[in-house]
């Protein structure tokens, strides 16, 4: 491995180590997302000035549009860490409309020889080869499973998979601190899945390793397993895998199918929804005691059900039957008691959708997903206070985050009144996934409030393009406000422009 220079921090009683990438107070570790501690790390670095939002974004986002939100939220999980949450702002000051500043006294020393005992890994999505258009979920797949083992070791920071989702084949930024690239490419062929891979040194990008591995669909969980380990006894050979965190399944073909059931509901498209709902019926199939297979597909049906997509139910009790399936079969897992959350906003029973969430994130504090669909049933039921604190957690858990993951932001920006800025966020979504109904319904209420009449009645027409079948019904299912302040001016503002 090539060798640079990190450093060792010291301001008032905490220590910032660059190499270990942690932070201690009185050299008691100190809880801090990745992320936030990247923006800390960042604001050291260039303590001699300040620094404005743009640089940040450049740094620790590589320049992505992202909303202020994101920042805001970095920064106030870094203050929360240090204690710097006084109105006078101590060590962390914000100079308004100009960006941020470390003011607090900090000296640091070198560390020779890298990032120390701690390696920093990142895991480029796998790229599928050949003629089979299936392979591309299973090379999804394969990154998303290799990113959960290798973050499992405490000596090894990997760099999260939404990270490797949106930058692609480019190169993480200098902040950081990558010291190992994983790369390779996925190739189904008939009875076997062939996996080339390799690792790189990150800055001077020679190859280290490379391995090929046939697996086949019998043994694909095994042969995931297989794979992490041989990148573990490279980039760390003198230590193995930690305990392995369940999938929820030791069956291969269940996992197999769960996994197509997931990258079909992600392309958010309508007539994807149902092939979702397809596979994870036949994960179930496959393994009775899947758990979040149950809960996957009571997301689907509440989807089918809210969209009123062909296939839906007349009802959500089939969605909330299944939630609660999910627990029973697994009550340790998260994601069974974030989907009874979800379909129990829908259904308007705030007290009970309040503790699943809870439960949810008490099972997995980690996951900015609960805290997403947390903070956007607090949108539904009209409690904008609410969703925007959850809705801060989500982007101190992680730099990088699926698209449509704006639109919550959006909604709750528009129930407090600020169109303007809700309308940014709406169209951030609809700039890169145009098929997200709920965004464009929400863009109509905030275009109509502005005054946009035109641009209302356009984004009615795309919505109709899209969803043929799509009602005002439809959408005050979507969003079934309580408050009828909020359910009157979405109903009036679909209905001038042309929603009936």
């Amino acid at each position: 491995m090539s060798k640079t220079n990190t450093k060792i921090w010291s301001f008032g009683a905490f220590s910032l180590d660059e190499a270990s990438f942690e932070l201690t107070q009185s050299r008691v570790p100190v809880a801090i997302e990745p992320q936030s501690l990247r923006v800390l790390i960042f604001l050291l670095r260039h303590r001699d000035r300040v620094v404005p939002k743009e640089d940040l974004i450049e740094a620790i986002w590589q320049g992505r549009a992202i909303s202020d939100w994101a920042i805001s939220g970095a920064i106030k999980a870094v203050r929360v860490a240090l204690g710097d949450i006084d109105r006078d702002n101590r060590i962390i000051k914000t100079i308004h409309g100009c960006g941020f500043r470390f003011v607090a006294d900090a000296i640091s020393t070198d560390r020779e020889g890298g990032r120390g005992p701690k390696a920093t890994v990142f895991v480029r999505v796998f790229r599928s080869t050949g003629d089979n258009a299936e392979a591309d979920y299973l090379a999804d797949s394969l990154t998303e499973d290799l990113i959960h083992s290798l973050s499992r070791h405490d000596a090894l920071t990997v760099l999260s998979y939404n990270t490797a989702k949106a930058l692609g084949a480019e190169a993480p930024g200098d902040i950081y601190g990558v010291t190992h690239v994983i790369e390779g490419n996925l190739r189904d062929i008939k009875s076997r899945i062939r996996v080339s891979t390799a690792i790189l040194d990150a800055k001077t990008k020679n190859q280290i390793w490379s391995e090929r591995f046939d697996l086949t669909r019998d043994s694909l969980l095994a042969g995931h397993d297989l794979i992490a380990d041989r990148l573990l006894a490279v980039i760390a050979p003198d230590r193995s895998l930690a305990a392995r965190k369940p999938r929820g399944t030791l069956n291969s073909n269940a996992y197999d199918a769960y996994q197509k059931g997931r990258y079909a509901y992600f392309r958010y498209e309508p007539q994807a929804f149902a092939q979702a709902l397809s596979q994870f019926e036949k994960a179930a199939e496959l393994d009775p005691d899947f758990a979040n297979a149950y809960a996957q597909q009571a997301y689907c049906r509440t989807t089918l059900y809210v969209f009123g997509l062909p296939g839906s139910d007349e009802t959500l009790g089939p969605a909330e039957a299944l939630a609660r399936e999910a627990i029973r079969r697994d009550e340790t897992a998260a994601l069974g008691y974030a989907r009874l959350g979800w379909v129990l906003g829908y259904l308007g029973r705030p007290e009970e959708t309040i503790a699943a969430f809870a439960a949810a994130i008490a099972r997995d504090p980690e996951n900015p997903e609960a805290y997403l669909a947390y903070g956007e049933t607090m949108n539904r039921l009209a409690r904008p206070q609410d969703a925007g604190p959850l809705l801060e957690a989500v982007f101190s858990k992680d730099s990088f985050l699926p698209p449509s993951w704006e639109f919550p932001q959006g909604h709750c920006q528009l129930l407090l009144g600020e169109q303007d800025v809700a309308v940014g966020h709406f169209q951030a979504v609809l700039d890169r996934v145009p098929r997200f109904i709920p965004a464009r319904v929400q863009m109509v209420r905030a275009q109509w409030e502005l005054g946009d009449i035109e641009g209302a009645r356009q984004t009615i027409s795309r919505i109709k393009n899209i969803a043929p079948r799509y009602s005002l019904a439809h959408a005050r299912r979507m969003f079934p406000y309580p408050v009828r302040k909020e359910a009157n001016a979405l109903t009036e503002a679909l209905s001038g422009a042309g929603l009936h």
